[in-house]
């Protein structure tokens, strides 16, 4: 019902519209923002384990290669240090990250790449080291040389031997982990844990076990090494979120204006009405025109009627109206025109020679430029000689065109008749019967209505038809319902009528057959001259 209450109010539902919109706006607004957080948060969880992958790999090749130089190292342990520091210096030199090889011998030691000749127990050089281990590794705030730079202390111990073996200490760097993550505005922290300390990106020094971030939300284990990871990520950020936010308000606000201006379109009467004529939902129906006396076909009105495909049918009392007042009659009237002639194979069939054709016409398609051409293509597509043309004028309005009665009378001069339509429904009917000459007076329903009541419409009924009388004007009644109307016409001699009782409006093919089956062609309907 929404196209039909368009059309009676002449105005589309602009605060239903913008409540729609709003809603529309309002849905993609959440959806956008929800999923377009959820594929962030998923993006970077992707990018974080791939993060991770490349830290465990790098990880485990660097301390994999360490213990293979390392364990090349070995056999310098049975060595003086005056013998083993030229290759314990080589080694030192060409590993990356390590600050210092050192020789252990009985717990005790006694060479290194940095320093040469020394004699330290190992226990005062990294006290957390258990030395029993075959690998072990702590974390140190720093060194005697170094005192301040957090370092690792790798120690392998020689199979077989007691507190024998190499000790490397290396530099700790977190760099190549920050560089990698660099890009990220947003780049996870991390933390190395090993015994009861960790080395963190946040943070230069050294930090207990027990006072690291609880919410870490990934521990990555190293397999053979006492060495674990801790990865802090940040999977949305305030930016994120921000961000996201205000594009999800930008394009929700772009999608609530294109929805609304989608659907003023799409309810809009103008915008149906023009889809109607380029869709083909127009048709025409035909209500034949009876002679009351004998009862016999005149002719017939045709009609447009509007089939939408969702909204069903279109009265005519709704769009005829709002196409006149929006200027698209003319374009109606022509697609009516269109209908009509495509049909006169069928109308020839079922009316005889002299029948009425009745067309109704707006009186703004007067004034019009292309008034005289629409008419004259019209006349040139219909059969000479078998109907007679009639357009039918309404009363309201008529007054108001100011070249109204040189037009009327080029349509006479054309052959066309010309009726008044709901006459006595204006609020100046008797000025069109002094100015215009004119040659049927159609009356209407309403005054039909009041045959056989007592109301004060019932008087005037027979004022018009003797009006009409005085004027040389046929009489046409329209809305004839009952036999009584018919009774009251016939006895004050209307020439014509037509009604529900009679026919309702037909389409071409019932038309047809309604006239075989009932329409006697033995009154022509008259013709004025």
């Amino acid at each position: 019902m929404g196209l039909k209450r368009a059309f009676a109010r002449h105005a589309s539902y602009r605060r239903r519209n913008l409540t729609k919109s709003s809603l529309a706006a309002l849905s993609f607004f959440v959806i956008f923002t929800a999923v377009t957080l959820f594929l962030i948060n998923n993006q970077r969880s992707q990018y974080h384990l791939k993060i991770e992958t490349r830290t465990h790999d790098f990880t485990v090749d660097y301390l994999d290669n360490l213990k293979n130089v390392m364990l090349q190292i070995m056999p310098l342990t049975n060595k003086s240090c005056s013998a083993a520091f030229a290759d314990l210096t080589y080694q030192a030199a060409f590993t990356s990250g390590v600050r210092t090889y050192i020789l252990v011998n009985e717990g005790i030691a006694y060479c290194s790449s940095a320093t040469g000749s020394m004699g330290l127990e190992v226990t005062s050089l990294y006290p957390e080291i258990n030395w029993s281990k075959p690998l072990d590794m702590k974390l140190q705030q720093g060194t005697p040389m170094v005192p301040n730079k957090p370092v690792v202390a790798v120690w392998l111990r020689q199979p077989g031997q007691s507190n024998t073996g190499v000790l490397a200490t290396l530099d700790l760097s977190l760099t190549p982990y920050l560089l990698l993550a660099s890009h990220q505005n947003d780049a996870s922290e991390m933390a190395i844990v090993m015994g009861k300390q960790a080395a963190t990106t946040f943070s230069t020094n050294l930090i207990p076990l027990e006072k690291l971030p609880k919410n870490h939300t990934r521990r990555l284990t190293i397999p053979n090494y006492p060495l674990e990871i801790i990865f802090y990520h940040k999977k949305l950020t305030a930016d994120d979120v921000r961000l996201t936010l205000l594009a999800s308000l930008v394009l929700s606000l772009m999608v609530g204006a294109l929805s609304y201006y989608i659907l003023m379109l799409r309810q809009s009467p103008e915008r149906a009405l023009i889809r109607g004529l380029k869709q083909n939902e127009f048709f025409v129906e035909y209500q034949p025109v009876f002679h009351i006396a004998g009862n016999s076909i005149a002719g017939v009105e045709a009609l447009i009627r509007w089939q939408h495909p969702i909204e069903g049918r279109i009265p005519p009392d709704l769009f005829i109206p709002y196409a006149e007042s929006e200027g698209l009659i003319v374009p109606l009237t022509r697609y009516l025109f269109d209908m009509i002639v495509a049909e006169i194979p069928q109308l020839v069939q079922a009316l005889p020679r002299g029948s009425k054709l009745s067309i109704n016409l707006s009186p703004s398609h007067l004034n019009t430029p292309s008034f005289h051409d629409d008419v004259t293509h019209l006349l040139a597509r219909l059969p000479p000689d078998h109907f007679i043309l009639v357009f039918e004028i309404t009363e309201r309005g008529m007054v108001e065109e100011q070249n109204a009665v040189e037009e009327f009378d080029w349509l006479r001069r054309q052959g066309i008749r010309i009726a008044v339509d709901d006459f006595g429904t204006g609020h100046s009917a008797l000025i069109y019967l002094q100015r215009f000459t004119l040659d049927y007076l159609k009356i209407d329903q309403g005054f039909v209505n009041s045959i056989g009541q007592e109301t004060v419409t019932a008087p005037v009924l027979d004022a018009v038809i003797s009006l009409a009388k005085r004027l040389k004007m046929q009489t046409i009644a329209e809305g004839v319902e009952t036999v009584e109307q018919i009774n009251f016409l016939q006895e004050r001699d209307v020439n014509f009528m037509q009604g529900y009782y009679l026919s309702k409006p037909l389409g071409i093919e019932a038309l047809v057959a309604f006239c075989q089956a009932n329409c006697i062609f033995e009154h022509p309907m008259p013709v004025k001259t």
